[in-house]
């Protein structure tokens, strides 16, 4: 009996164990991208090229939720499609996310993309050269482990941003003053100029990304991710952006308790 008691005893404090148990994480990605943008306002000519991408992060997690943060960027060189004219492109973006158990490997919650510049510089434009889109995004996220793989969707739910008037030159509503535009107000293309930032949600600013990630031992980990931006601020000529990217994920540690 005293036997059984003790098997007993050994099992259900296992479990406990188990069921407390919590992993932390700090990591570190880098692997290659492509980019691809198109202002229809400016041109139908589309751009697309390569360039490498990188992260560096924090995770934990347990068995009621995933919680972390991290930076992350990709840098590319793109080419137009119909002539010789580049553009060299960046992307970093500082994330922080809370998901929470709702079944079996499968996690929902969101990720707030807390500060997501994206500029680019383009080659022959002289003083209109520079444009870029700035703001910050809260984004639907969901989870979903099997075996090795961990599949990841998000959909940007509302964005609080600003896109700069750059070389196709159009600007929102709220950046006149008095029904003017002010030529020389520099403020208008500064990303900390918040009262020229716009709140929006689907579909006036529509965002989804995927990834997967696939673990191949308790340092690695490779991982796909794809994005895809799209809004309007002139009607029926949208701004289109999408990455993909490919990376290798190592654990500089990697603590369970």
């Amino acid at each position: 009996m005293k036997k059984t008691y003790l098997i007993v005893l050994f099992f259900a404090v296992s479990l406990v164990q188990l069921y407390a148990q919590k992993t932390s994480s700090f990591y570190v990605d880098i692997g290659g991208g492509f980019s691809s943008f198109q202002d229809v306002k400016y041109s139908n000519v589309r751009y697309n090229g390569f360039g490498g991408v990188f992260g560096l992060g924090y995770l934990k997690e347990n068995e009621k939720a995933i919680w972390g943060v991290n930076l992350q960027g990709i840098i590319t060189t793109e080419k137009a499609a119909t002539h010789d004219n580049t553009v060299s492109t960046y992307n970093p973006m500082l994330q922080a996310k809370y998901l929470h158990r709702i079944r079996e490997n499968l996690f929902v919650g969101a990720t707030w993309d807390v500060l997501d510049l994206y500029a680019k510089n383009f080659d022959g434009l002289g003083n209109n050269s520079a444009y870029n889109i700035t703001g910050s995004t809260l984004w639907a996220s969901a989870i979903y482990d099997y075996k090795k793989f961990r599949f990841g969707l998000d959909l940007g739910l509302i964005s609080y941003f600003k896109e700069s008037t750059g070389f196709a030159f159009s600007a929102s509503q709220n950046v006149l003053e008095n029904g003017d535009f002010d030529y020389q107000n520099d403020k208008i293309d500064s990303p900390f100029a918040f009262k020229y930032y716009e709140l929006r949600t689907i579909p006036r600013h529509f965002q989804v990304r995927t990834s997967i990630r696939y673990q191949l031992s308790n340092r690695f980990s490779v991982g796909y991710k794809w994005r895809l931006r799209k809004f309007s601020e002139v009607k029926k000529y949208p701004v289109t952006c999408g990455t993909h990217s490919l990376s290798i994920r190592y654990n500089i540690f990697k603590r369970t308790k």
